[in-house]
């Protein structure tokens, strides 16, 4: 059985126009259990995609082809006896195509980018190491794209460094009855890939930031304590732009979780209620980027993003996994203090 391999294209290694550019003698760069970010350029055969060109097309085929960068798993695929279980050639070919999946989508939280290619998968060739492309996902093209601020995120040196910081921890997290946790990642990586209309990816990441802060008990749900708990968990005063997100050649609006979670509450309740959406919220310019002015029901889409990806990460770096769980576990971490009950006594607004 020859060796196999998995592979997820990254959009593109921080160069050029971005404020720093990527240092490639770091590369291959080791993330977690046999992953790795690594230059494909000379590993993927040219003839690689010639036998998809039939089924996928032309248009397909070039996007593949431009794949340059990605993280990289091989592996060995012959059939084994693990702890009396048998482990068959499509067992390790299962495994190994779940860990890459969860470490892109580790990656997304802390470096979203966009995506002109999925997963591909096939045989590493013996005699040269190159690897031979079996079958690739296919993504719906023209259909995919990112908010206005990650249209030009790149990866950076410090965004390998925070992957591998992370993603032990992380994919502990998602094998394990993490539910809360586990959910709020995938109502994000549901979200990051539809963009057909920007209000259902707003209600899933709306759905991503109520997994880890409210519970479906009355007394830990709500716009009151979603916010309250946010501002306390992120801090109130911290940016919805973490440096880096905004080009040196834009202006920052300093806008900060406080001043903005209140609105995202309000469009995500006018949304799931099916009430129109307020005049401001699609007519008022909160910043400006590079192709103008940018509306508040975007300027909502970023934070909405910030908020679900940092939440998610300060869990991870924190080790506070073992708090989401379930509803009780995180009804305890928030405490007594942050219940609808408490804060309208307290006389939160």
């Amino acid at each position: 059985m020859p060796r196999k391999f998995t592979l997820y294209p990254i959009w593109q290694l921080a160069g050029g126009a971005d404020d720093e550019s990527f240092d490639r003698a770091q590369l291959p760069f080791d993330v977690a259990q046999g992953v790795s970010i690594e230059d494909v350029t000379h590993a993927l055969r040219s003839s690689a995609f010639d036998h998809l060109q039939t089924n996928y097309g032309a248009d397909t085929v070039q996007k593949l082809k431009r794949v340059y960068v990605a993280l990289v798993h091989r592996f060995d695929a012959t059939a084994t006896m693990e702890n009396g279980e048998f482990i068959s050639d499509v067992d390790h070919s299962r495994r190994s195509e779940q860990l890459v999946r969860q470490i892109a989508a580790c990656l997304r939280l802390v470096r979203p980018m966009r995506q002109e290619a999925l997963l591909m998968h096939g045989n590493v060739i013996e005699s040269d190491g190159s690897l031979d492309v079996m079958g690739s996902d296919i993504p719906p093209f023209y259909l995919i794209e990112v908010p206005e601020v990650q249209k030009l995120f790149h990866l950076r040196n410090a965004d390998c460094d925070a992957l591998k910081a992370v993603a032990l921890a992380f994919l502990r997290a998602m094998r394990g009855d993490f539910w809360k946790f586990r959910m709020s990642v995938q109502f994000h990586e549901l979200g990051h890939f539809q963009a057909l209309d920007w209000k259902a990816r707003y209600l899933l990441w709306c759905s991503a930031i109520e997994s880890i802060y409210t519970t479906h008990n009355r007394g830990h749900q709500g716009k009151l304590v979603g916010t309250s708990r946010i501002k306390w968990f992120l801090g109130g005063h911290t940016s919805i732009y973490a440096p880096g997100d905004l080009s040196n050649l834009l202006t920052d609006p300093h806008i900060t979780v406080g001043q903005i979670v209140s609105d995202l509450y309000d469009v995500r309740n006018f949304l799931a209620h099916g009430d129109r959406i307020p005049d401001p919220f699609l007519q008022e310019v909160l910043r400006y980027g590079f192709n103008g002015g940018v509306v508040k029901c975007e300027v909502l889409l970023e934070a909405a993003s910030f908020i679900v990806r940092s939440s998610l990460l300060k869990i991870l770096r924190d080790g506070l996994i073992d708090h989401f769980t379930d509803a009780a576990a995180a009804e305890a971490f928030f405490g007594p203090s942050l219940t609808n009950s408490a804060l309208r006594a307290a006389g939160v607004p």
